[in-house]
């Protein structure tokens, strides 16, 4: 009975202390304690507004503090909805990832034409920023639904944009960490297909980087990057990782019967001096830029095509890029390159390696758009570009017409586009549009000028879209 007495005592007793100390506490010991999930980054709550003091221990995936003594915030929603109404007679599915370069190449001689609604173009995003008026900070993370997977009318969403940009000088100077825009020939043209211009003279792409800019004047600006795309896996025809197979089992363990054969990719490192006119100039831009980066290209061929594997590569692109405003409503963009092994980082999938030799093909890439602003309800486009590699460059790796065949399903030797667009405003930010694209490739290796295999295809889309 006496030790009976006791352990109720004990408990009272405890219970007490543990009151007290919830009274006097200046922390919440008392408050609902989080899940082990929730305290270690799979839980609900991630953000805690509350003042904290520097030199506490943080953890990177755990509860994050907000400093609310460090200027203000502000959190802002955004996207875009867009249909588009598509027919084309260029022989593939335009919206199909799996056909590269189905985005922007007459793909076919059949005659074959298809057409299709697509909501993939719907943009959603949001931005994050928070000022004192000296340090600005802003993160976006931004997606669409062009990803890897269209099976029975189910679109993923995909992760387009995921950036931080922070400048400690009222963004005299920034620095941008995370998935943005190349920063190199980063002029994009105002055409309303997914491919902007890509495969015919645009080279462009979102890429992880880390990317230093400074402003020396209000004109000049300058800048300095290290890009790459995130991996090796979405090369083809023998440059490219080899997942394991016939192991009955996934890993990377020795009984693989493939060998891990993703290529040694270091980041391009890239510089930009770009003019922005004011006054009289206002409008004007002219850039100059010039990106490089060394790789060693697989080391075991991946597939049955005859590919000289683990070769030194030397990939570079020179550039100039430049916006006139010619009137107030005539404006002209355009930009030119050179450069070699160009390939994921700069939307040309599959056209920086010759698959016989293994070695580096050089191109010459160009485009250019005139814009007009007839009024304030109708503005026009016209545009054209080319892709143009070098012909002696892709011996082999692509067969003369009607010798051996024809293998070029994915390179080719020149590839070019002209555009007309017209933009309509209907009410506020709900737009209308209508496009006509017109595609020349030249696939096989010529071996005399009426050899060359030719195809040419035109694509019509009608668009409707809402910013908001």
């Amino acid at each position: 009975m006496r030790t009976r007495l006791q352990k109720v005592r004990s408990v009272w007793l405890l219970g007490l202390i543990f009151l007290a100390v919830c009274a006097m506490s200046t922390t919440p010991v008392c408050a609902q304690q989080q899940t082990a999930g929730e305290a270690a980054r799979g839980g609900q709550e991630i953000r805690k507004e509350e003042d904290i003091k520097k030199g506490v221990n943080l953890c990177a995936g755990c509860l994050a503090p907000i400093y609310t003594t460090e200027g203000k915030g502000s959190f802002t929603p955004y996207g875009r909805i867009e249909l588009d109404a598509i027919y084309s007679t260029r022989n593939t599915n335009p919206l199909d990832p799996a056909q590269f370069n189905g985005y922007g190449t007459a793909a076919g001689t059949q005659h074959n034409s298809s057409s299709t609604l697509n909501p993939r173009y719907s943009v959603f995003g949001l931005r994050a920023d928070r000022t004192d008026g000296v340090h600005y900070l802003t993160g976006v993370v931004e997606m669409d639904f062009y990803g890897q997977t269209d099976n029975a009318n189910n679109l993923p969403p995909r992760l387009r944009l995921a950036y931080m940009k922070y400048s400690p000088n009222n963004n005299k100077t920034t620095i941008t960490i995370g998935q943005d825009w190349n920063p190199i020939m980063s002029l994009l043209n105002d055409d309303i297909d997914f491919s902007i211009m890509g495969y015919t003279g645009n080279l462009w792409n979102r890429l992880p980087q880390v990317t230093l800019r400074h402003n020396f004047t209000e004109n000049v600006e300058w800048l300095v990057t290290a890009m790459r795309f995130e991996r090796g896996l979405s090369n083809c025809c023998g440059n490219v990782q080899v997942r394991p197979t016939n192991t009955g089992i996934n890993g990377g363990g020795p009984t693989n019967s493939a060998p891990f054969n993703d290529p040694v990719q270091v980041p391009y490192f890239g510089t930009r001096v770009a003019y922005n006119g004011t006054g009289n100039l206002a409008g004007t831009m002219v850039a100059a830029n010039v990106a490089y980066r060394w790789y060693r290209s697989a080391p075991t061929p991946a597939s049955n095509i005859l590919q000289t594997p683990g070769k030194d590569i030397n990939s570079y692109v020179v550039g100039l890029e430049a916006v006139h405003q010619l009137a107030k409503q005539f404006k002209v963009m355009w930009e030119l390159a050179y450069g070699q092994a160009l390939g994921n980082e700069w939307f040309r999938w599959n056209q920086d390696l010759n698959w016989l030799t293994g070695s580096a093909v050089r191109a010459t890439t160009a485009w250019v758009q005139l814009s007009y602003a007839y009024s304030k309800n109708y503005t026009f486009l016209f545009g054209y570009g080319i892709d143009n590699p070098l012909d002696r460059d892709l011996k082999g790796s692509i067969n003369p017409y009607g010798a051996g065949g024809v293998n070029s399903n994915i390179q080719y030797l020149s590839n070019q586009r002209t555009y007309l667009t017209v933009i309509r405003p209907i009410w506020a930010d709900f737009y209308s549009g209508f496009e006509w694209q017109h595609f020349w490739t030249n696939w096989a290796q010529p071996t005399t000028v009426t050899s060359q295999l030719k195809n040419e295809a035109n694509m019509f889309t009608l668009s409707a879209w809402y910013n908001f």
